[in-house]
């Protein structure tokens, strides 16, 4: 049991720490130290507010955030950003090609990146 609280009180302090320093470079702070008050009580208000017992925290948890965080974030995005390094490399690739006959850009970047290949297929 001791585990866990350690656990969870080192993953928390961890995000914490991650969260202050991103902000302070995202504005340009000078001391990240004068984010830690400001964000702690974001922080401490979003967590009374969220849910009120346990039973909606997991209500909230399994019924709504699979749909908000999880589909968007492990295949929306992906993909989104998949299909935009296509175009990009078929743009960069139809202006500069060496392979004999002209292949077209889609299949010369396969051919020369068939690492992203598992992927794309990882993605359907």
């Amino acid at each position: 049991m001791s585990t866990l609280v350690i656990g969870g009180f080192v993953k928390i302090s961890v995000f914490f720490y991650a969260v202050i320093v991103g902000l302070s470079t995202l504005f340009k702070v000078k001391r990240p130290s004068a984010l830690t008050y400001p964000v702690g009580t974001v922080i401490l208000f979003f967590s009374l507010t969220i849910a009120s017992n346990f039973q909606e925290y997991l209500k909230e948890g399994l019924t709504i955030m699979p749909v908000l965080l999880f589909i968007p974030f492990h295949v929306v995005i992906p993909f989104m950003l998949l299909c935009i390094a296509f175009i990009k490399h078929r743009i960069k690739k139809q202006k500069r090609c060496s392979h004999p006959n002209s292949c077209s850009a889609f299949a010369c970047y396969l051919l020369l990146h068939m690492q992203l290949l598992p992927l794309f297929f990882y993605l359907f």
